[in-house]
């Protein structure tokens, strides 16, 4: 009898747990990927150095772990060496207002940044490029989809990661292969955000002005909203918030122990003086939604003059996390810096007539403010931003 009580007991705790995270986190998962059984066939390169007050990081994006089967059947691209360079802060400081990783503010909107990179090399990416309503001209911008959402299939592996129609691997969440080792004993920086403040896996001192006291496992302070969306279904979502749009979940001051780009400031190992440092958590968001700082512009992926009519160079030369199939959405416009990586042929740090392509092309001699038959970083950065189509034009044209 008394083993029987001890395991009704025992089944109560575990429901009453799975039950509360549930209501917490909906369908959103760090837990459901696809088994990782293989191993990069290519070597794991990262190098980090200090010049003055920037940090350096190299990378040829290769993951230093098992990851899963790629192509797969929700992602058909295959895993390929990169050559990524970061320049970030050594010395950081906090903004007077936070930055969104997306470009219309908190699940709206496309990609304006990467969050930060892995101490690995690999980039961590929380948004996914994918919307309500799918690719086409019902698409609704406002309403991202959850890349972690287990109603959501991106073809994740079981490091929440997949791969880009570049080849680059990269995380949406929890990438457990990387972070196997943390014992939950002491902290573990895992990364760099993109404003130049450390990353840490969940772990932390429970006050975190004191080394002494105990590594507590932190928890954020989201969670799912009560109710049902207003949309009709049609050109916004309904039904009742279960996670599956990054919007379904709100910020609660002080519900857990971090803020509201996961954070806090405290003491670490590596800053016993002290510093603000993000945390990947195993709930939401998994991965900070927000900067405190200025993120570098080698995390940017926002739109660059190119215009809708660079949609598809862009694509084929960066990707997103959008399948070969579907894409007839628009796309977000590539940055100065990629458009420099597509179509700089002779590296030379500048285009020429025979260069360019696409709307840049077309408006070469408006661009060309100096005349010299050449244009540079400093032009392009200047460059007037093409206007969007107007409402009842067919989006993905010019």
């Amino acid at each position: 009898m008394k083993n029987k009580t001890i395991i009704i007991i025992v089944a109560f705790v575990f429901s009453f747990t799975m039950n509360s995270q549930s209501e917490k986190n909906g369908t959103f998962s760090v837990s459901d990927g696809i088994k990782c059984t293989k191993i990069p066939t290519q070597i794991n390169k990262v190098t980090e150095t200090v010049k003055g007050k920037y940090r350096i990081i190299t990378s040829n994006a290769i993951p230093n772990h098992k990851v899963g089967a790629f192509p797969n059947e929700g992602n058909p691209n295959t895993i390929s060496e990169q050559n990524k360079k970061y320049t970030i802060a050594v010395n950081p400081k906090k903004a007077k207002k936070m930055t969104s990783v997306s470009a219309d503010g908190f699940g709206k909107g496309f990609p304006a940044y990467e969050f930060g990179v892995a101490l690995n090399g690999v980039k961590l990416e929380p948004t996914a490029a994918e919307f309500f309503g799918g690719r086409g001209r019902n698409m609704n911008s406002a309403w991202a989809l959850e890349a972690l959402s287990t109603a959501v299939n991106l073809g994740d592996d079981c490091n929440n990661a997949h791969v880009q129609p570049t080849g680059e691997y990269h995380y949406h969440g929890t990438p457990w292969g990387y972070i196997k080792s943390v014992d939950g004993k002491s902290m573990k920086q895992v990364g760099w955000a993109a404003d130049g403040f450390p990353i840490y896996y969940k772990y932390g001192y429970k006050n975190s002005m004191d080394i002494n006291s105990e590594i507590v496992s932190l928890v954020s302070s989201y969670q799912l909203r009560k109710g049902k969306r207003s949309g009709n279904g049609k050109t916004a979502p309904n039904g009742t918030y279960d996670g599956t749009y990054v919007r379904d979940f709100e910020f609660i001051k002080d519900l857990g122990d971090l803020d509201i780009a996961n954070g806090r400031f405290g003491l670490t190992p590596e800053f016993p003086k002290g510093t603000y440092y993000y945390l990947i958590t195993d709930d939401f968001p998994s991965l900070p939604r927000y900067f405190v700082g200025t993120p570098s512009k080698d995390f940017a992926v926002g739109r660059g003059i190119l215009g809708n009519g660079g949609n598809r160079m862009a694509r084929n030369k960066f990707g997103n996390d959008r399948n070969s199939k579907g894409n007839g959405g628009r796309q977000s416009r590539p940055t100065v810096k990629q458009l420099m990586k597509m179509m700089d042929a002779n590296e030379d740090g500048k285009l020429s007539k025979n260069e360019v392509k696409g709307p840049l092309e077309k408006y070469f001699a408006k661009i060309d403010t100096n005349e010299d038959g050449f244009l540079t970083k400093k032009e392009l950065e200047k460059a007037p931003k093409p206007q969007d189509n107007k409402r009842g034009q067919r989006r993905g044209r010019q």
